[in-house]
């Protein structure tokens, strides 16, 4: 014998009294003025404790702020843009020493490497100059004898 088909039926639900509960349902104030306070206080981290969706605020905020001073034309502010947006994708602007950030003001004072080229048509150029770490090539001569009798004294042996 086969189990019958049947639909199942929802209840009908009970109607909602008051337009105004209505228009608070799931509303928690204390939950949306914790929200709130951590929104206000986000800027107020580290440059290195920013999220990137934050990094990208306070990015495009220093390039309003560098357009205005240095009078970029459209074209040199979005190559100031893709420069700074390219170099955070490459992670060389999320040490704290590759940029300096005031956390009182929330803003960008300077980003280190970043340098402007005016070129002979009047254009300004931006660009972001890497640090690479230097390598020496210098070797270490080991001197057998010594070696030998250095490593008997630092382990008490003297024979």
């Amino acid at each position: 014998m086969q189990p019958r088909n049947r639909t199942r039926r929802a209840s009908p639900s009970p109607p909602i009294s008051g337009g105004s509960e209505s228009s608070n349902y799931g509303a928690n104030q204390n939950l949306e003025n914790f929200l709130n306070l951590n929104a206000s206080e986000a800027y107020k981290r580290p440059w290195h404790r920013l999220e990137r969706g934050l990094r990208l605020n306070r990015l495009r905020k220093f390039i309003d702020s560098e357009s205005t001073r240095m009078n970029l034309a459209e074209g040199d502010r979005e190559m100031l843009t893709n420069v700074l947006h390219r170099a955070l994708d490459l992670k060389l602007l999320n040490s704290k020493t590759a940029v300096v950030y005031d956390q009182a003001t929330e803003e960008i004072q300077e980003i280190k490497g970043l340098i402007y080229h005016k070129t002979a048509d009047g254009r300004i150029l931006s660009k972001i100059v890497e640090k690479k770490a230097g390598v020496t090539l210098r070797r270490k001569k080991i001197d057998e004898t010594n070696s030998s009798v250095s490593n008997q004294t630092i382990n008490g042996d003297t024979h």
